[in-house]
């Protein structure tokens, strides 16, 4: 039997999730059965490479040439599916790549899936971002063949007739440390360059980016303790440093070089609830610690009143209102409720309120020292991984799929 060809279609260009999340699945399908083919930005193109993956960069900036150039691959490829790595994403790159969900649906007779990372339908295709503007997404999912959930980040449950969840293996899986490793602990951040795009034009999301590095940086000195901190991110501190904190800063890192870096650390902290990383975290058993807000303040009248904590006020003078969010900056606080509701992973790892300092010092330093701590953790990541072990892997999934559609 010839291999089921799969024409993958990664073209953000904000972030590696979208792409990291199809190339996770695109590795566990057996190569005797399917055979992968990428589609990316040029600049995405080497991490691509770097996961193993076939990959071919849209290299013009002229979207008819990437589209005449699309129609050749596709001619010359022969693809059963074309799968795009988030919808999305891939309607957000049409000035460049000539590329949309309806195009594709129209242009080639080939079945047509996507990436439905969130569970849009569950949420009404509604996202609420920070400071409390709502979108209405356009249903692009509902004329897909096949969703393809990825699982974290949701529930670990078989879905319906033209659905198929399969589980993420990222790096693959190690039980948590207990007791960590002796010494100077190290926390691993990460910052994707979407973090620094006010999405909505947002004034209350513009102090919160701005004022974001500052808290955590608060929150780790506030421990008092010596911290190696590595910053995977585009732009480092812009702030002086506590003295008793070894801060190192690099732009980016190979996905070799990324998972050997966060599996050898002591504390992953996000302030990003959906964050791929923050999954590569927990399935290798780095204590993962997500900072969020879940309540409307008036930071400035707390301020102006006295009421507010001292450290707030000089680690975030410019915030004037604080509003609630699962994924900073950019909110999702509401939509992606149904997702998480009922679902494993959240019991994987500590959340806590991001303006709640006691709090936050004490979920620090029970993940880094408190044994008990851990192997709570530990538990509950291991039934974690005894139900992603439930689910079909990729390969059989696709097969067992009933595709609606073509």
């Amino acid at each position: 039997m010839n291999p089921r060809r799969l024409l993958f279609l990664g073209l953000g260009h904000l972030s590696n999730g979208d792409v990291s999340i199809a190339a996770d699945f695109a590795r566990q399908l057996p190569p005797d059965r399917f055979k992968v083919l990428f589609v990316t930005m040029a600049a995405v193109a080497p991490y691509v490479r770097g996961l193993g993956l076939d990959v071919h960069p849209l290299t013009s900036q002229d979207p008819a040439r990437n589209r005449a150039a699309f129609d050749t691959l596709v001619a010359d490829f022969r693809p059963d599916m074309l799968v795009a790595a988030d919808c999305f994403t891939l309607d957000y790159s049409t000035a460049w790549s000539g590329l949309s969900m309806s195009l594709l649906r129209d242009r080639y007779d080939v079945a047509l899936a996507s990436f439905d990372q969130y569970d849009y339908p569950a949420a009404q295709y509604v996202v609420d971002f920070y400071g409390g503007h709502r979108t209405h997404f356009p249903r692009l999912l509902d004329s897909c063949d096949l969703l393809i959930r990825n699982s974290p980040l949701n529930r670990p449950a078989p879905a319906e007739p033209g659905v198929i969840v399969t589980p993420m293996v990222c790096g693959g899986t190690a039980p948590m440390r207990s007791p960590r490793r002796s010494g100077t602990p190290t926390v691993f951040l990460t910052n994707s360059r979407w973090e620094y795009v006010n999405v909505v034009r947002s004034p209350s999301m513009g102090q919160l980016m701005r004022s974001m590095p500052n808290i955590i940086h608060s929150h780790l000195a506030a421990l008092g303790r010596p911290l190696r901190v590595v910053h995977v991110g585009p732009h480092p501190w812009e702030f002086p440093v506590a003295p008793q904190i070894e801060y190192r800063q690099v732009p980016t890192l190979t996905p070799v070089e990324f998972h050997a870096q966060l599996t050898a650390a002591d504390l992953y902290v996000s302030a990003n609830a959906v964050s791929v990383t923050l999954t590569q975290a927990v399935l290798a058993g780095v204590p993962s610690l997500v900072l969020q807000n879940h309540k409307i303040l008036d930071i400035r009248r707390l301020i102006a009143s006295g009421s507010a904590p001292a450290w707030l006020a000089e680690a975030a003078p410019e915030l004037v209102m604080a509003y609630p969010f699962r994924v900073y900056p950019w909110g999702w606080h509401e939509f992606l409720t149904p997702v998480l509701s009922g679902n494993p992973y959240p019991d994987t790892f500590r959340s806590v309120g991001v303006f709640e300092r006691r709090r936050v010092l004490q979920a620090m330093t029970e993940l880094l020292d408190d044994e008990t701590e851990r192997d709570r953790l530990r538990e509950r990541q291991a039934f974690l991984l005894e139900q992603l072990g439930r689910l079909l892997p990729p390969g059989d999934a696709l097969d067992a799929a009933k595709l609606s559609g073509r």
